[in-house]
This record gives C-alpha cells, structure tokens and sequence, in this order.
C-alpha cells in the first residue's frame, strides 16, 4: 500500500498544509515533518481512549495517557519494550494492532475480548490501522482501544438474568403445563362421571317415577288388602261361631254315641246270656237223645210190647235231634250276631273316640280362629296404617322424582360447562405451549448471544486470525 501521490510526485494540498518561511528545501522537509509528526502525537497523545503504536519488531513505539491509566503501566517503562515483555500476554496470542499489521488493513473488531492489565483482565473492542512509510512499507501499526468491560459485564448480568428468568418461566411453563394437563384430565375425568351421573339420574328418575307408580299400586294394593282383611275378618267371626256350633253338635253325637254304645254292650251281654241259655238247650237234647237212645233200647227189649213206646223213643229223639240242631242253627246266629256286635262296639268305640278327637280339633280350631280374628283384626290395622303411610310414601317419593328431575338437568348442565372449561383448557395448554416454544427461541438468541460475546471476547489466536 502506497501514500497517496500526484503523478508528478507532489503531495497534494490539504486543509493542513504546512507553509514553512524558509527557502531551503532541507528546512522545509524538516518543518513539514515536524509538523506532520506533531499533529499525529497531538491525536494519539489527546485521544480519549487507548491507544499505542507498535513496529514491525512488535515493539512498542508509543504509548498514550489512555493506555497507561487501562493498562497501568507507565510509558517510560513499556516504550522501546517487545509487546510481549511489555505486556503479561503469551507469544502464541497477538494483540490487534499486530492482527491488522499482518493482515496489512484497517479493520474494527465486531466483538470483545480480554486483555491483561496490572490490575487484572479487562474487556476491550479494539480498531486498528497499518502504517506505512512514504514508499508505501509496512512500518507498524496504531491500535485504538475502548474499555467496555462495564458494559460486558452488565451484558453478562443481563444474560444471567435473562437465563435465571428463561429457565425459571420454562420450569414454570413445563409445571404450568403440566398442572394445565391434570386439570385437563381431571377435567376430562369430571365430565365423563358427570355424563355418567346424567345417564345415572336419567335412569334413577324413571327408576323413581316407576317406584312412584309401583307405590301407587301398593297403595290400592293395601286397600284392596285391608278391605280383604276386614271380609276375612267377619269370615274368621263367622267360622268361630260355626266352630262353636259344630262342638255343641258333636258332644251332642258324642253323647248318643256312647249311649249307642251302652246299648251294644247291653245286647253282647244279653246275646251271651242266649248263648248260655243255648248251651242248656243243647244239654237237654243230648240228654233226650240219650233218653231215647236208652227207650229204644228197652223197647227192643221188652218185644212186640215195646214197639209203641219204641215209637214214641224215636219221635221224641227226632224231636230232640231238631231242637239240637235248631239250637245250632240259633247259636250260630247268635254268633255272628256276636260278632257283628263285638264289631260294632268296636266300631262305635273308634267313632266315639274319633269324635272326641274331632270335638277337640274342632276346639282347637275354635281357638285358632279367636287367635286369626285377634291377627287379622291386628292386619286391619296395621294395613290401614301401612295405606296412610304408603299414601304419604307416594306423595313423598313424587315430590323425590320431581327433585331427581331437577337433579338430572343440573347434572346435563354441568356436563355441559365441563365440556365449556375442557376447551378453554385446551386453548390455555396451546397458549402454554407457544410461551414454551417462545422461552425456547429467547434461550437459544440468549445462547448464541452469549456464545457470540465469548467467543470474540477471547484473546484472538494466531491461528484464528
């Protein structure tokens, strides 16, 4: 790179342009010099920032008020110094001024890097220009640095800020969304069982509306009861007093019975006394056989005599042998009369007995039928009590109906409303979820940000450079 010339070798005029009063050209070259070399000691020496000049040996050429005050060290014991004994950096790191001496142009840093001072590191952003001698040779290079170590730091506090507050209003954003989430499945959870109790009111108020009718029936079922009741009642009344009768009429039987009874034993007695009589006939039969069985005999004896008398034997023994067998005839008459009497006192004593049996059945079923009309009588009541009471149950459970009605349309109501807040929760969750994916764009401007500043804060490397 050249300095700017005319093509005839002259320097251009400028708003600056020295006019020496001498003639001689040496004196003249000497001022514009002089003059040149002051303006630029004047900028570098008044600048309000750091500034110092280094040569192509990389040692320090100048070294102005600025640089002492950001570096702390003094120019008397840096100028003349190799940067690198100078200043506490490595030889494998440069300083910008040599970066732009190297490169041969000016340039400005777009970032921030450290430098080290006699107070320790500070943040700079450095601009820096090659100079050049009148032939155009590289002679050195001037670096103009601005302490921004306040504002870096600020930066980096406020990049802390910002990743405190993006990762807490993330952790709040996840917990919200998860929080956003139960709701919504509690949500979901709520409307499913209050679309249940719907159904489930539903079918209890026809459930109740049924047990309203069913009450009604059981109402008039009770009526219809209690009226039987009360028939039974004077049925039961009836019946006792017909037990009664029936018990007066058969001790009546009862009392013939045994009279009948009597009678029998007194015609067994009497038979048997036939019988006796019977067994005398047969004595005097066998008694006349023998007789004409002894005149026969005689009359054999007595001849021609005898024949007369032999004929009376044997019509006496005819006469004899009919009566026996008429007596047998009439005893075996007499017998099964016997028997037929023995049977018959059997039998009249079985009914007698039967019929005494039958008079304490009957008793006891009188008794029975006290009790049935005291219980059916206590029925009445109670059944009368049970109507009064299933009337008031039936008022009751339609009014209960009505309620249930009412129940049931609050319940499809609140099924509704649930569905109303499920939506708007969901809306809530994608509303959320943009927070989330915004808070994941800041972090990630954050984040290359912070990359950005670190990476051109660093002292720039040979080997970047």
């Amino acid at each position: 790179m050249s300095v700017n010339k005319t093509t005839s070798g002259e320097r251009p005029a400028t708003g600056l342009e020295p006019e020496p009063a001498v003639d001689d050209e040496v004196e003249r070259l000497r001022y514009e010099r002089d003059y040149w070399r002051g303006l630029f000691e004047q900028v570098i020496g008044e600048y309000p920032k750091m500034g110092f000049v280094l040569d192509t040996e990389d040692r320090l050429a100048y070294h102005n008020p600025e640089a002492e005050a950001m570096t702390g060290f003094d120019q008397a014991d840096v100028l003349g110094e190799r940067v690198y004994d100078a200043y506490p950096i490595s030889e494998d790191d440069e300083t910008f001024a040599q970066t732009v001496a190297r490169e041969g142009e000016a340039r400005t840093e777009t970032g921030y890097r450290r430098i080290p001072t006699a107070d320790g590191e500070r943040w700079v952003r450095s601009s820096g220009v090659p100079l050049r001698d009148p032939a155009g040779e590289l002679v050195g290079a001037l670096e103009t640095t601005t302490d921004v170590t306040e504002l870096v730091e600020q930066q980096r506090t406020i990049t802390e800020i910002q990743s405190q507050v993006s990762e807490e209003v993330a952790t709040k954003a996840e917990q919200a969304t998860e929080t956003t989430e139960r709701v919504d499945e509690a949500i979901e959870n709520a409307r499913s069982l209050a679309e249940e109790q719907a159904d489930n009111m539903s079918e209890v108020a026809e459930e109740v509306g049924a047990l309203s009718a069913t009450v009604e029936e059981v109402a008039a079922s009770a009526e219809d009861i209690n009226e039987r009741a009360k028939e039974a009642e004077q049925l039961a009344v009836e019946s006792t007093e017909a037990g009664t009768a029936a018990i007066e009429r058969m001790e009546g039987v009862a009392e013939r019975s045994d009279e009948v009874a009597d009678r029998t034993h007194n015609l067994a007695e009497q038979v048997a006394a036939i019988e006796e009589i019977i067994d005398v006939i047969n004595d005097i039969a066998e008694q006349t056989n023998i007789l004409a069985l002894n005149a026969n005999i005689e009359a054999a004896r007595a001849g021609e005599a005898g024949d007369g008398f032999s004929v009376v034997a044997n019509e006496v023994k005819s006469l004899a042998t009919e009566v026996q067998s008429e007596a047998e005839r009439i005893e075996d008459i007499i017998h099964r009369t016997r028997e037929e009497a023995e049977g018959t006192i059997d039998s009249i004593d079985a009914v007698t007995e039967e019929i005494h049996e039958g008079t304490d059945t009957i008793r006891d079923l009188v008794d029975n039928q006290e009790a049935i009309v005291e219980v059916v009588d206590a029925t009445s009541t109670g059944m009368e009590d049970i109507a009064e009471a299933t009337d008031d149950q039936a008022v009751r459970t339609e009014e209960v109906a009505s309620m249930v009605d009412t129940a049931a349309d609050r319940s499809q109501r609140v099924s509704e409303e649930i569905v109303t807040i499920s939506d708007a929760n969901a809306e809530q969750a994608a509303f959320v979820s943009d927070i989330t994916v915004a808070i994941e764009r800041l972090e990630s401007t954050v984040e290359q940000l912070d990359t950005s500043n670190t990476e051109e804060a660093v002292l720039v490397d040979r080997d970047d450079v």
